[in-house]
């Protein structure tokens, strides 16, 4: 043979039983395959639609050949043509992202977007043009074969069809065949061998795809700590659903040298129909070996934060008369508290203005020739990893009031605010009775997610050594509950909490509660068993204010000690009868007199409530 394979192939199309209909097919399928840069989803359905269609294998994969030099060479247009077709046909490309395997392909890409929808014109256009080619081609060549005795005499020698075999190829033995024989369209064994091809392609890219995944994954896990995140290995099985991923080590951005959370491993079976679109959503996730706070080999990198200042306005809160307080002025070590609100804040959303988008937005325009092929559209991230239950058993919480916990998490993906599902967070302590429910609900459009949940059997004396001397309180006993709702985003907190205590013993030290010095709170507290407040926690995320109901809390101090006064008063009486009277008259006074006399408050209530000590009557 002296002509190659391919290029003999080609030259067979003129004169073969490549019917038009088939080469505009290979030609546009070529391009379209090309066009569209990298490889994704898109690109395995092409294939497999090129074995089961009977698709030319050489036109295709020259074609293929010219749209990738094509994609290369016009990356600035097929970018500003996806930045068209995200404007105006974003309900073509969510269509196209919801069909498995075909949803595999990143279609926030412009150049993606842009070859979608021209790959296919482009294609058809090349494969006419080439159609038209070729049929005036074989009207030629079945006139000079009809019409012409000497082309008749000239090719029936032996020599020119050897010849014409050796350079071309073989060809059909009637020039009318051309135009009268059947279209194959299907091939038969193709489709055996496209479901083949899928399968294995499929398989192969489930462990390609490991380090695409664990690459997006520790992308966006580090950009939202704002400190590195490592992970060991992660395993997806496509045929299976399986996940593993194991070694995961989240950077402490305060103390780079340690690590906030370390797991040994997590591991859940993932479902198979959105595996094929590219997406990772688990129903129930183990979690095994959960560790704070422990020390990495080598410190992990940490991104510049702009750090923006702090400004506490009580207008923006719509505070009314209240008792305002810094975290200072209650807890022992408010640094520590706002350090890690300050780690808190990067796992919460953002609120974004339309300058800030305008100004990433500029940002994220192309720079370099390349950067054309992988510029992505500012759209809402659509949720690629869904966690719908996350169980974790034995987990140590450094807090003297949960300890040894069992925590358990409800939808956390990558991208909750476009998943729209409200994330629950549940905290049960092993070691104690406390509780925690909390419910972040991202149905909502706004600012941020609306969070609301409940909270119980907080024990009081356990959070006593983390309260400072100024808190005017000493707990030794007592049991809180209640509930809470508000906002929480990455620049502020406005939280409404409602506390019930029960069982409540304290007393009160250096200035008290309310101004009230130690002696008169801890007289207060005496009496008071039960307290119910409301307390807001409003301010920059970093810098947050306590607020109190200092109305509420007031008059339930006066009624304490109104109760406290009374308990004295009659105390004293009771101590006086029976220093002056009982001892003095001794057996002289009858017996229901010194009944009288042994429980003065019955006779403080038969003198007329005189002080306070009258009972209401049933109606």
């Amino acid at each position: 043979m002296i002509l190659p394979r391919f290029i003999r192939k080609i030259l067979a199309i003129f004169r073969g039983s490549v019917s038009p209909v088939m080469i505009v097919l290979s030609v546009a399928m070529g391009f379209w395959f090309g066009l569209v840069p990298g490889w994704s989803g898109f690109h395995t359905v092409i294939v497999a639609l090129m074995l089961i269609l009977n698709i030319h294998l050489g036109l295709f994969l020259l074609s293929a050949g010219i749209g990738k030099v094509l994609c290369l060479a016009a990356a600035p247009v097929l970018y500003y043509v996806g930045l068209g077709v995200q404007n105006y046909l974003s309900g073509l490309l969510a269509l196209l992202a919801s069909v498995p395997v075909l949803g595999m392909t990143d279609f926030s890409r412009y150049s993606v977007a842009g070859a979608i929808v021209v790959g296919p014109i482009i294609g058809v256009v090349a494969g006419l043009l080439l159609a038209r080619s070729v049929i005036g081609f074989r009207r030629m060549f079945l006139k000079l074969e009809e019409g012409s005795d000497k082309f008749k005499k000239w090719y029936s020698n032996r020599w020119v069809r050897i010849l014409d075999r050796l350079l071309i190829g073989k060809r059909t033995k009637d020039a009318k065949a051309l135009f009268t024989g059947k279209t194959k369209v299907v091939r038969k064994a193709g489709v055996i061998l496209a479901v083949l091809v899928v399968l294995a392609s499929v398989g192969i890219a489930s462990l390609v795809k490991d380090n695409t995944i664990k690459k997006y994954a520790t992308g966006v896990l580090t950009r939202a700590n704002g400190a590195e995140v490592n992970m060991e290995e992660l395993d997806l099985s496509v045929l299976t659903g399986a996940v593993s991923v194991s070694g995961i080590q989240v950077t402490d951005a305060q103390k780079p040298q340690n690590n906030q959370v370390s797991i040994e491993k997590i591991a859940a079976d993932a479902s198979l129909y959105n595996l094929l679109l590219g997406k990772v959503v688990m129903e129930n996730v183990e979690v095994s070996e959960v560790k704070f706070n422990q020390e990495r080999a080598t410190p992990g990198k940490v991104a510049e934060a702009e750090q923006k200042p702090s400004v506490f306005d009580p207008c923006d809160f719509k505070l009314e008369v209240a008792d305002i307080s810094k975290l200072e002025t209650y807890f022992k070590n408010a640094k520590a508290v706002k350090e890690w609100l300050q780690k808190v804040r990067r796992w919460l959303p953002k609120s974004k203005g339309k300058d800030e988008e305008a100004a990433t937005e500029a940002d994220r325009k192309p720079h370099k020739y390349l950067e054309y092929l992988e510029a992505r559209a500012i759209v809402p991230p659509s949720p690629r990893v869904l966690a719908k239950q996350i169980l974790l058993d034995k987990v140590e919480i450094p807090s003297p009031v949960f300890g040894n916990s069992r925590i358990r998490l409800e939808n956390l993906s990558d991208a909750p605010q476009a998943a729209g599902l409200p994330v629950r967070f549940e905290l049960k302590s092993n070691a104690t009775t406390a509780a925690l429910d909390a419910t972040f609900d991202y149905s909502r459009r706004g600012d941020g997610p609306v969070i609301s949940g409940t909270f119980a059997g907080v024990d009081l004396s356990k959070i006593q050594s983390s309260l400072g001397e100024n808190a005017g309180l000493v707990f030794e006993k007592g049991t809180a509950s209640g509930k809470f709702n508000g906002k929480i985003t990455s620049e502020s907190i406005d939280l409404t909490i409602d506390v019930a205590i029960r069982e409540l013993q304290a007393k009160g030290r250096g200035k008290g509660v309310l101004g009230l010095g130690s002696k008169t709170t801890s007289e207060a507290l005496g009496v008071l068993g039960e307290l119910s407040t409301t307390i807001r926690v409003v301010g920059p995320i970093t810098q947050p204010r306590l607020v109190f109901d200092a109305k509420a809390l007031t008059e339930a101090f006066k009624e304490a000690l109104v109760k406290a006064g009374k308990k004295k008063v009659s105390e004293e009486i009771d101590k006086q009868l029976e220093k002056h009277i009982g001892d003095k008259l001794g057996d002289k006074v009858p017996d229901e007199i010194k009944d009288a006399i042994k429980k003065p408050g019955d006779l403080i209530k038969g003198l007329g409530g005189l002080l306070g000590g009258k009972e209401k009557q049933d109606e």
